[in-house]
C-alpha cells in the first residue's frame, strides 16, 4: 500500500517575480494548466492592501522583473478602503517555476500561495516520492528552501490546511495574530483560562480595542458562513 505524506515547502526563489512583490500582498493559486510547448498558464487571485493604483503598479513591476514569464493579465475585481482584490492570469516557462518541477514529480498541490515575498505550497506526495522533491529543488541555486515541513498525512491536517487558507484571504494580519493570542492563552477553551481583560493586557491594548475587534472577525467568520 503506498503511504502519503503532507508536506509543505516555504521558498524564496530568486529572478522570481514572487520576490519581487512587497509585504502587502498576498495571494492564492486558483488554477494551473500546461498549454503547449512546455507553457505554464497559471490563475492567481490576489489581495493587497493600499491604494489600487499603487498596487497595480507593483504587481505589473513584479511580474515584469520575471524574464519567464511570458504574457500576463491582471484584472481589478473589487476593492475597498482597505484592500484591493485582482485576478492574476500569466503564462511562463514551466521548468522555470517551482509548480512546474513539483508537478513533474506527480504530486497533489492542495495549495499555493505567496506571502511577504515567499511561495508556499502544501502538497500531498508518496513517501517514495518526497526526497526526489527536496532534491530538485536543492539543486536550483536560485530557490532557497526556507521551511520544509513532512507528517503523515490526516484529516485533521487537511481541514485546518483549507481553514487556514480561508481565513488568510478573509482576516487582516493584526486580526490573525489577535486570534492567534487568544487561543494560545486558552481565552476560546471551556471554561476559559484568561478572560478578555487578560488577552489585551498581553497584546498591550484596551480590553475595549479587543472586544470590538473579536466582534469583527465573528461578523466576517458569519458572512462568510452564511454568504449563499
Amino acid at each position: 500500500m503506498v503511504q502519503y505524506k503532507y508536506v509543505e515547502i516555504t521558498v524564496r526563489h530568486d529572478d522570481c517575480w514572487s520576490n519581487f512583490t512587497t509585504p502587502n500582498y498576498f495571494d492564492t493559486l486558483m488554477n494551473v494548466e500546461y498549454a503547449s510547448f512546455n507553457i505554464l498558464k497559471a490563475t492567481r487571485v490576489a489581495i493587497v492592501r493600499g491604494s489600487q493604483d499603487d498596487n497595480r503598479f507593483m504587481i505589473k513591476s513584479a511580474l515584469n522583473n520575471d524574464k519567464s514569464i511570458i504574457d500576463y493579465e491582471i484584472s481589478h475585481l473589487i476593492s475597498n478602503n482597505r484592500y484591493s482584490f485582482y485576478m492574476i492570469t500569466m503564462l511562463q516557462d514551466a521548468d522555470s517555476t517551482v509548480i512546474g518541477r513539483l508537478r513533474a514529480k506527480g504530486i497533489l498541490m492542495l495549495n499555493a500561495s505567496i506571502k511577504d515575498g515567499k511561495e508556499i505550497y502544501e502538497i500531498i506526495v508518496s513517501k517514495d516520492t518526497e526526497p526526489l522533491i527536496t532534491n530538485s529543488l536543492k539543486n536550483d541555486s536560485r530557490v532557497e528552501i526556507i521551511n520544509f515541513i513532512s507528517s503523515n498525512l490526516k484529516g485533521e491536517t487537511l481541514f485546518k490546511m483549507v481553514s487556514r487558507n480561508v481565513m488568510d484571504m478573509l482576516l487582516t494580519e493584526k486580526e490573525q495574530l489577535l486570534m492567534k493570542k487568544a487561543r494560545e492563552l486558552g481565552y476560546f477553551n471551556v471554561p476559559r483560562k484568561r478572560n478578555l481583560e487578560e488577552v489585551a493586557k498581553e497584546l498591550g491594548v484596551s480590553k475595549t480595542n479587543i472586544s470590538l475587534s473579536l466582534r469583527n472577525i465573528l461578523k466576517k467568520v458569519s458572512n462568510l458562513i452564511y454568504a449563499f
